[in-house]
Formats: C-alpha cells, sequence, structure tokens
C-alpha cells in the first residue's frame, strides 16, 4: 500500500511541476489558440489542463515551450501558426522572463511585434518566407534568420543591427536567380560602431562596412551587383572575410586597396577570371593571417605564374590557392608562409630541393597534390609535412617519411600515393627516429616541455602521443615537422614521459627525461668482448652525438644508444688486471661517473647517499663507496682537504685539514705560528745565584728557536747567556737580594715567572734564634733551626710528644685517615685536628683565578701499606691530569732531604706527599695553587684536662721573602705551632716557593701554596707533628703548677705546598660554668689550710 502511495505521490509531483502562474496560462491558452495550434498540446488527465511546459512539436505548426520549475514561468517559446488569419502584435509581453523567442511562419505586424518584445529576450530567431525586418530592440544580442524565399526586395539597414552581437541569415532551400532578395545598406552616421562578432549573409551586394567592426561571412547571390566591389574600400574595421560566389567575376583590381589594422583572414572562394596585373596583398594589415583563393578557373594566373604578392607582415602565416593554374613550382615566393596549399593548380615540372631551409624558417606544411609534378623528393622536405598525392613523382621517399609507414592509426603513406614511387610499401626501421626532450619556462599550472631531434614526425602524429607514466596524455603542438615538438600540460610531468606513434608496436615508443637526472648505471657487460661494452641502465638518449663514454684515457665509441641501452666500442684492448677503472658516461650535459673491471659484468652500485661523492673525489662503483681526491675528505668528499705548512712543525701541532690552519698544542708545550714553529716557552724552576750574582739556571722548556734571546731577573739582565738547550738557559745573574720574578724573551714572546728567584746568602737568622744553643742551632744558609733532642718546633721551644698515651705527663696524640675525604685527623685528649687538601685552582698571569677544581669527597684509595702509609689518587681534566697524595704516620724520629733541604721528622708526626702531574694549562703563563685546610674541634673523652682551657688565637709571621713561614694557634693552653719550607720540586727541580694566607676563621685557616708552571709534574712534601709546651699543665691540682702548652707543628717542605694546620674548638657548657667554679672552690680550700 505505501509503495502505491509513494507512485501516487510522484504523479502528483509530476502533474504539478507542469503548472504555471496563471496570467501565463491564460496568454499561452490564448496565444496558441489564436495561432490554431493549441490542438497540439496535451492535457492533464487530473486537472483537464493544458501541460504547455515541456510541449516540443517540430511539425507544423511548430511549438516548443520551456518553463522554470521552481518559478512556474515561461523561459524559451517557440509558434508557429495555421490560422493564418491572425497577426501576432504585442501578445510575447505576457512573458516577462522570457529569454528566447522563435517564429516559425508566423504574421506579425512588424511595427508593433519588435516595440513588443519582453526586455528579458536575448536570442531572436524568426524563420519563414519574406521576413520582415526592422530596427531590433537594445536587449536582443542574438538574431538568425532561416529563410525560404525573400522575394520582396529587401534592405536591411545596418543601424537596424547596432545592439546585436551576432547576426546571421541562412537558406532552408536551394538558392535561384530572384529567390532572396537581399540588399545591405550602410545608414551609420559614426556616433556608434557595428561590433558583430559573426555576421552571416546572403546578399546581392557587397556591402559598405564603415563604421563596422565585424566578421564577416558573405555570401553573394546569384547575379549580385559586381560594381559594389568598389565598397570594398570601407573595410578599414573589418576583422576578415569569407566571400563566396558562383559568378564568373572578372578579378576586381580594387581587391589589392583592402587595407584594415583587424584584419586576420581573407577567404575568397569565387571563380575570378582575367587578372589583369598582381594582386598586392603586402600593405593588408599588421595583423594579417590567412589568405585564400578557392574555386578559382584556369584564368586565375599571371601568364603561368602566381598572380599574387604575398603579405610580408610578421603574423602572415597561411596561404591556399586552389584550381587556378601555376605552370611551374616556386618556391621562392613562400617565404613567409607557414602553411602552404597549391592543390589542382596544373603544376608540372619537378620539386626543387630547398638549398638553405633557414629561408624558409615558417614553413611547416606543403600540399602540392592533384598537380602534375614530377621527379624525386630531395631529403630538405623532412622539416616539412609533404602532401603529393595525385602527382607524377618517382624514385624513393625520403626515410624521414618511410620510418612511420605501416602504422594504420597515422596511415602516412597516403600522403604520397597515386604517384610512381618505389617504397611507397617499404617501411623503413624506426631506428633512425632520435627524440631529444629540453625543459621549457614552466610555473605551476603551466608546464612547458619540448621534444626536438630527428625524424620525429610532423602534424599528422596522434594527438595523444605524449603522454606521462600514469597514462595521463599531454597537449602537443609541432612547431617544426621532424625537428621540435611543444609539449603542454596544466600538472607536472612525471619524471619519464612516452613519445609513442602506435601502443601496438613497442619501438615506435621511446622514453624521455623530462628532469635533468643523469644517466643511471644497472650493469656494464664487458665480459664477452675486450673491447665492445654493453651498458644497461636508464636515462639515457636516443641520440648517439650527444653520448660520450670514456674508460680510462679511452674513449669508448658509441654504436648504438636507446633510453634503456647503449651499446659501444673501445680502440683498444685494456690491460685486464687493471681495476677500478675510473669511467665517464655524459648524456647531454648530463654526466655519470663509475668505475669498471674488465672482463667481467660489473654490477654498478652508485654513490647517491654521498650525493656522488660532491665533485670532491669519485665513486667506487662496485662498493658504492667514495674515494676523495687530494683537494677533499669525508665519507661524501664534501670537506675540502688543506695541507697546512710543514705539516704544522712535522705534526707537533695538529692540522685542521679542512682550513689550512694549525691548530698548535698547549701542553705539555706550548707551540705558537701559522706551522706551530714558534715555542710558547714556559719557566719551570730556577737554580738562583747568591745575592753577589754569578752563575744562575733557568729551567723550564724553551724550544729550539731563540730569537733575540733575554733573560731577566726583576729588571735587571741576566748576561751573558753562556747556554741554551730546551730546558735549561745559563746565564750571570746580576746582584741582588730578596725574592724576584724572572722574565725569558724570545721569539718577540715574554714568560715571566712571578716571584721565583730567591737570591740566597749565607747569613740568614733563625726564629728566636732557636731559644738557645741548648735548644737547636741556626742553619744561616736556609733561616730554620736544627733543633736538639726532643726539642722541636721551629724555633725549638716546645717537646716533640710521641704518638698514642702520655709520655712522662704529657697527653699523647693518635692519628687516623679518612678512606672517604683523604683527610688526616690527629687525637690529643678532647682535641681533634683535621688537615684536608681542599682545592686546585689554576691562576693567570694578574692573579685571576681560570678554573677551580675542587678535591673534597673526591679521593680514590690506592694503597694501604701495614696501616702507616695510605695513598689517594684522583683525576681531574678528563683523566688527563693525576693528583696523587700520600701520608705517612711516621713513629720513629728521623731525618729526611727534600729539595735540598735536611729537616727532622719526630715520632707522632704525619708526613705528606702530594704530586700534580700532567696539569693541562690553559696557557703558557699560567700557574696553580694548591689549597690546604686545617681546622680543630672538641670531641666527648674521659680524658678531662679543664685547667688548660683557653680562647682560640691564630698568629701567623711571613719570611723576609713576603712568603708566610709560621703560623701559631692558640686554644685551651694548646699551641698550633706550623711551619712552611719555601721550596718545591718541579720537573724534577728545586725551586722556591711562595706560602700565602688565603682565609682564616676563629677555628680554621686555609692557606694557599703558589706552584711554578709545572709541565710535567710538582711534587710537595708537608708532615704535621703534636709538640708539648714545657708550660702544660698535666694536673689541676696545685694553683702553682706552670700551664703547659699543646702545639701541633705542621712543616710544609721544598715541594711548596703549605701545610695547615688548624684548631676547631668546640666551647663546652663546662668551659664557662663548670671549671671557673671548681677553680673558685679549690682556692677557698687550699687557703683555709
Amino acid at each position: 500500500m505505501l509503495k502505491y502511495s509513494y507512485l501516487i505521490y510522484l504523479l502528483l509531483i509530476c502533474e504539478i511541476s507542469n503548472a504555471l502562474i496563471k496570467i501565463e496560462y491564460d496568454c499561452l491558452e490564448k496565444l496558441f489558440t489564436n495561432l490554431g495550434s493549441i490542438s497540439t498540446v496535451s492535457k492533464n488527465s487530473t486537472t483537464l489542463e493544458y501541460n504547455f511546459c515541456g510541449t516540443k512539436n517540430y511539425v507544423k505548426p511548430f511549438i516548443s515551450v520551456t518553463c522554470n520549475i521552481e518559478n512556474n514561468w515561461v523561459t524559451e517559446l517557440g509558434i508557429g501558426q495555421t490560422n493564418m488569419s491572425f497577426v501576432l502584435q504585442d501578445e510575447l509581453l505576457c512573458f516577462k522572463n522570457l529569454t528566447e523567442a522563435s517564429l516559425s511562419s508566423i504574421n506579425y505586424n512588424k511595427d508593433i511585434f519588435y516595440e513588443s518584445i519582453p526586455q528579458k529576450v536575448l536570442r531572436l530567431q524568426i524563420n519563414g518566407n519574406d521576413i520582415q525586418f526592422s530596427k531590433l530592440p537594445s536587449n536582443i544580442i542574438y538574431f538568425s534568420s532561416i529563410v525560404s524565399s525573400q522575394k520582396i526586395p529587401t534592405s536591411i539597414n545596418l543601424s537596424w543591427l547596432i545592439y546585436l552581437n551576432q547576426f546571421s541569415i541562412d537558406k532552408s532551400y536551394i538558392i535561384s536567380k530572384g529567390s532572396h532578395l537581399f540588399t545591405y545598406n550602410n545608414d551609420l552616421d559614426g556616433s556608434k560602431t557595428l561590433d558583430l562578432s559573426y555576421f552571416d549573409i546572403y546578399s546581392l551586394n557587397i556591402p559598405n562596412l564603415k563604421y563596422a567592426n565585424v566578421f564577416l561571412t558573405l555570401k553573394l547571390l546569384i547575379d549580385y551587383d559586381q560594381s559594389s566591389w568598389s565598397n570594398i574600400t570601407s573595410w578599414t574595421s573589418l576583422r576578415g572575410a569569407s566571400i563566396t560566389s558562383t559568378d564568373t567575376t572578372v578579378f576586381p583590381p580594387i581587391i589589392s586597396q583592402i587595407k584594415g589594422e583587424n584584419i586576420t583572414d581573407l577567404k575568397f572562394n569565387i571563380p575570378f577570371s582575367n587578372v589583369q596585373a598582381f594582386i598586392n596583398f603586402s600593405q593588408v594589415g599588421e595583423s594579417f593571417q590567412t589568405l585564400k583563393f578557392m574555386g578559382s578557373s584556369r584564368d586565375f594566373t599571371m601568364g603561368g605564374t602566381l598572380p599574387i604578392i604575398l603579405p610580408t607582415n610578421e603574423a602572415f602565416s597561411s596561404f591556399q590557392l586552389r584550381d587556378a593554374y601555376i605552370e611551374t613550382f616556386d618556391m621562392s615566393s613562400f617565404t613567409n608562409v607557414k602553411v602552404l596549399s597549391l592543390v589542382n593548380n596544373s603544376m608540372s615540372g619537378s620539386l626543387p630541393p630547398i638549398l638553405d631551409v633557414t629561408t624558409f624558417k615558417k614553413l611547416k606544411s606543403i600540399d602540392i597534390s592533384n598537380n602534375q609534378i614530377t621527379g624525386t623528393i630531395d631529403n630538405s622536405y623532412c622539416e616539412f609535412d609533404l602532401i603529393v598525392t595525385n602527382n607524377n613523382m618517382d624514385g624513393t621517399i625520403p626515410s624521414c617519411f618511410t620510418c612511420f609507414f605501416g602504422l594504420s592509426n597515422i596511415n602516412l603513406e597516403s600522403n604520397f600515393a597515386n604517384n610512381n614511387f618505389e617504397n611507397l610499401d617499404q617501411p623503413s626501421s624506426p631506428s633512425i627516429i632520435i627524440p631529444n626532450i629540453m625543459i621549457g619556462d614552466s610555473t605551476p599550472g603551466n608546464y612547458e616541455l619540448f621534444i626536438f631531434g630527428e625524424n620525429i614526425g610532423g602534424t599528422w602524429i596522434p594527438y595523444n602521443a605524449v603522454t606521462t607514466s600514469t597514462g595521463i596524455s599531454l597537449y602537443i603542438d609541432v612547431l617544426k615537422p621532424n625537428k621540435l615538438i611543444k609539449v603542454s600540460s596544466f600538472l607536472k610531468p612525471t619524471s619519464i614521459i612516452y613519445l609513442s606513434y602506435n601502443i601496438s608496436k613497442p619501438d615506435y615508443t621511446f622514453a624521455l627525461s623530462t628532469d635533468n637526472t643523469p644517466p643511471q648505471l644497472n650493469t656494464v657487460d664487458w665480459q664477452s668482448s675486450s673491447i665492445n661494452l654493453i651498458f644497461d641502465g636508464s636515462f639515457f638518449t636516443y641520440n648517439k652525438s650527444i653520448v660520450n663514454i670514456t674508460i680510462g684515457n679511452n674513449n669508448c665509441l658509441v654504436t648504438n644508444t636507446t633510453f634503456y641501452q647503449i651499446n659501444c666500442t673501445l680502440p683498444i684492448s685494456i690491460d685486464s688486471s687493471l681495476q677500478d677503472i675510473l669511467s665517464f658516461i655524459t648524456v647531454g650535459n648530463l654526466t655519470t661517473q663509475f668505475t669498471l673491471n674488465p672482463g667481467v659484468v660489473n654490477k654498478i652500485l652508485n654513490c647517491t647517499q654521498y650525493n656522488d661523492c660532491n665533485g670532491g673525489g669519485y665513486c667506487l662503483s662496485d662498493i658504492g663507496e667514495c674515494k676523495c681526491d687530494s683537494n677533499h675528505q669525508g665519507i661524501d668528499c664534501s670537506l675540502q682537504f688543506v695541507e697546512c705548512l710543514n705539516d704544522c712543525n712535522n705534526n707537533i701541532g695538529k692540522c685542521n685539514n679542512q682550513t689550512g690552519i694549525c691548530l698548535c698544542p698547549t701542553n705539555p708545550y706550548g707551540w705558537d705560528g701559522i706551522d706551530c714553529s714558534i715555542p710558547l716557552h714556559t719557566i719551570s724552576a730556577v737554580s738562583p745565584s747568591n745575592t753577589k750574582g754569578g752563575n744562575a739556571s733557568i729551567y723550564g722548556w724553551f724550544g729550539n728557536i731563540h730569537s733575540n734571546l733575554q733573560v731577566l731577573i726583576g729588571n735587571k739582565e741576566c748576561k751573558p747567556i753562556y747556554n741554551t738547550t730546551e730546558f735549561e738557559i745559563k746565564c750571570n745573574a746580576p746582584a741582588g737580594t730578596g725574592l724576584q720574578s724572572v722574565s725569558v724573551i724570545q721569539n718577540s714572546i715574554n714568560v715571566t715567572a712571578k716571584d721565583i728567584y730567591q737570591y740566597y746568602s749565607t747569613d740568614k737568622t733563625c726564629p728566636n734564634d732557636c731559644t738557645s744553643t741548648s735548644n737547636g742551632i741556626c742553619n744561616t744558609t736556609t733561616g730554620y733551626c736544627n733543633c736538639i733532642g726532643r726539642w722541636s718546633g721551629y724555633d725549638c721551644s716546645l717537646y716533640s710528644n710521641p704518638s698514642g698515651g702520655d709520655n712522662g705527663g704529657l697527653p699523647g696524640s693518635n692519628s687516623t685517615i679518612d678512606n672517604n675525604t683523604g683527610g688526616t685527623n690527629i687525637t690529643n685528649q678532647q682535641t681533634n685536628y683535621q688537615i684536608l687538601i681542599t682545592k686546585l685552582v689554576e691562576i693567570d698571569f694578574s692573579g685571576k683565578s681560570i678554573k677551580e677544581y675542587i678535591l673534597l669527597n673526591k679521593w680514590t684509595v690506592y694503597s694501604n701499606n701495614s696501616k702507616t702509609i695510605y695513598t689517594f689518587i684522583q683525576s681531574i681534566q678528563n683523566d688527563q691530569c693525576n693528583i696523587t697524595y700520600t701520608i705517612e704516620e711516621i713513629n720513629k724520629d728521623r731525618e729526611v732531604s727534600f729539595a735540598g733541604i735536611i729537616f727532622k721528622l719526630t715520632s707522632g708526626s704525619v708526613k705528606m706527599t702530594v704530586s700534580v702531574e700532567n696539569y693541562q694549562y690553559s696557557s703558557n703563563l699560567n700557574t696553580l695553587q694548591l689549597q690546604m685546610k686545617s681546622s680543630v674541634n672538641n670531641i666527648q673523652t674521659n680524658d678531662i684536662n679543664d685547667c688548660n682551657n683557653d680562647q682560640i688565637e691564630i698568629d701567623n709571621k711571613s719570611n723576609q721573602d713576603n712568603s708566610l713561614n709560621y703560623l701559631a694557634i692558640k686554644k685551651d693552653a694548646k699551641v698550633l705551632n706550623g711551619r712552611f719550607i719555601d721550596r718545591i720540586e718541579s720537573d724534577g727541580k728545586s725551586t722556591f716557593m711562595q706560602t700565602v694566607l688565603v682565609s682564616k676563621s676563629n677555628d680554621s685557616i686555609t692557606v694557599g701554596m703558589n706552584l711554578p708552571h709545572c709541565t710535567k709534574k710538582c711534587l710537595l712534601d708537608p708532615d704535621f707533628s703534636v709538640l708539648i709546651s714545657p708550660e702544660f699543665v698535666d694536673e689541676c691540682g696545685n694553683d702553682k703548677r706552670e700551664s703547659w702548652f699543646l702545639p701541633v707543628v705542621i712543616a710544609v717542605p721544598v715541594c711548596g705546598v703549605a701545610a695547615i694546620a688548624a684548631i676547631v674548638y668546640l666551647i663546652y657548657k663546662k668551659r664557662f660554668i663548670e671549671v671557673p667554679l671548681k677553680r673558685k672552690l679549690q682556692r677557698i680550700s687550699t687557703s683555709k689550710n
């Protein structure tokens, strides 16, 4: 039931869709009734209304109604008439949305009808007999009329057509004399121009077209007015004309006077005769392109020669003369013609060779069929589309044509049929077809390619001959037959396109590359012959002349080539033992390099992943890797290789062979200069003279070039210089005193070691004169005391205290080593001392810190011998520099020598040795500073000695060279007594070292030992001892007791390391409350007794 309801609904919709608004429905019903054609309109079976919309009746009476279904009004109306008594007047005004009207054999009142055409009508057609013409309204753009007969003489004024774009009058039956009496009258006054893109008429006269910009198609009627040819001089605004007549016409000379800058085409299909003078078309205008004379009589000639002087303007391209008379074929008249047709002109004689093709650079096509030409076709005609059908020619057809014979889709043989050629049925090989391709000017949406070469075909090749690899056809335009074809595309073509003359014959399909892809090699067969090679690959060419192959130093002559294969022959055999012969293949301007091995089938691996070695080397094709030339390097040879001067002084420096610049080393020895030949010398140690001057040695590294060498001690020159080696300079030092800097100047480079030269004297004094001769003896050379017996300290005023337990009432000290921090702890009763190496600092010449290396908590235990010697190590500067730190607990007094100084180590002391090896300096002017810190703190113990409690006092003393020599820290009746020896071993040489105070606080002190520029090794050897003051009180019971102090002596030997002894004192509550109270009670008790 539902489906039937749906059908009923569709039927109703269809019925309703034929409905019209009432006013137009009523107008149509009335109009068709008056015309006598209402009976041809069907009715709606339901409403019984007329189905006007969609009515089509092409037999009399003609009816056609087209409606706008959405708005239900008439848009196109065609009407015919059977009631000939009815006269159409303004009935069309009812249809206000009408755009097109067609009247067929309608009686109408022209005075009313033309004025009553609805405003939206654009196209009007009136067909029938004896059409009444009048001025057309401005809304009409297109007017046409098919006239069966027009026996009423009718003159059409051009002003009636002034608003039109197209005007056309055609016939429906054969024209006879008097059947169509049309003439045209030019009544234009110049106020408006008649501008018709299409003006197609029959006429008894040639109209005057002044003020008319039209393209005229004129069919002259029988017995037309030949005197009206005079009007042709008015065609100055004409765009072109095609004139046809069957009347034999004496050629009007006035035709030569046609001139107009807009004229493009002139075509005459008229049997002209009796040409009295050459017809000159050389002055028509610059836009003139095409001239045709057809249907001419044999009298259209000038004594057997061409009666026409052709145009010379650049735009002219096509000339056709047919059915005239030319005695012989003379090509010299056609140098400005692109398309030439001389069909059926009774020409005889032979087809002359074209000796200079460039003379006919525009000529593209020649048609001389249906003449009496004899002889052969010269090869010079290969550059033209040639048609010679129906002549008397013989000989052989050039292979540029016959190579396309046998292709049914082209049928090129027909252009040479009906002659006496020997090879009409003998196609030649397509191997002579040699296409090449060139990229034209291309922009998105407009891509141009040009196929050029030899024997590539003419305008007769299939329109879809060029396709992409995806099968899309490209537009082609044959610019020069067999030479040049233009290819155009809206889309960018694929990298390979195909030129195919016949898809069913593979030999007639040619692959062409659209981009600049160089030849791609897959294999080279050198196995089958010692001189013949076969190259398989792609992106080759069909043109042998643009292929060049070199194998080593030999050119391989190309014998055959296609897009996918090349054959070539070497002039001589090549030694089969050779390997990786450098070879090149060039196609056009694109070259591929490869290497070959003789006697095998070479599989070619390219180096595209290495950008074909970037022009800096060549590809080893058997492995696909680059081999760089002497000027390049890298896996893809993209990096420049530039040799450095003198190999950077025989590889002392590192050559940056991309820039040719030497990178000179700074460690262990520095070099400078363009080739690293200038030494950046260093000073690591000195052996000074005494204060009177004399022999001095400066140690370090000085290289082997000593230009303008000069040595200064302070501001005085050390001269003469006795001897100079790579590591030592000997000179005669001037007299002087104290501590001086040393400067070595050579090669325009000045290096200064600050405060390193210490004049020595034999009358140095010792601290406190070593207390007494019983305590110690002064060494006047060094200024240090040599203590006697148990006396110790920097002035021999203290007792040495062996380690562990009491010694005659003196508390003993215990030493422990922290494996984690590398610190040394010395404990005495409740007091603990800690000694740490904290930091290594690189310092520039101005004293500024350049780099700092924190050494705390980074030590690694290297060895532990008998629990008395501990060795720690750590590496810095990416493991280039090693710092070794050895701690030894001294259990027995002994004398040691270091850096030329003999000193005593007492039992209970701790000896330290520090070495800094292979430090990498930032500059040859920089030095190092090693920092040590000592601190003190209280610990919980049962051994309480409160009567010695006191505040912390820190005192430091410098020697005459401003080097920190002694320090004392006093706390709780205990004294930290330190001594710093100003010597270090620098690269195995003893030299002066200065120690400076870095910082101090209430419970700690940090000193820095300024090391010289040690190239290989700085060696330091400090020691620490616990000493007891004679005033130390072992018990607190007697108020008249003498106070004893506990000193800690720190000796810093000649290595130049500052030995730091620091006591950190933690004051407990007992110190301030309990101890004073206890002392007061003891005094009261004593006084009572």
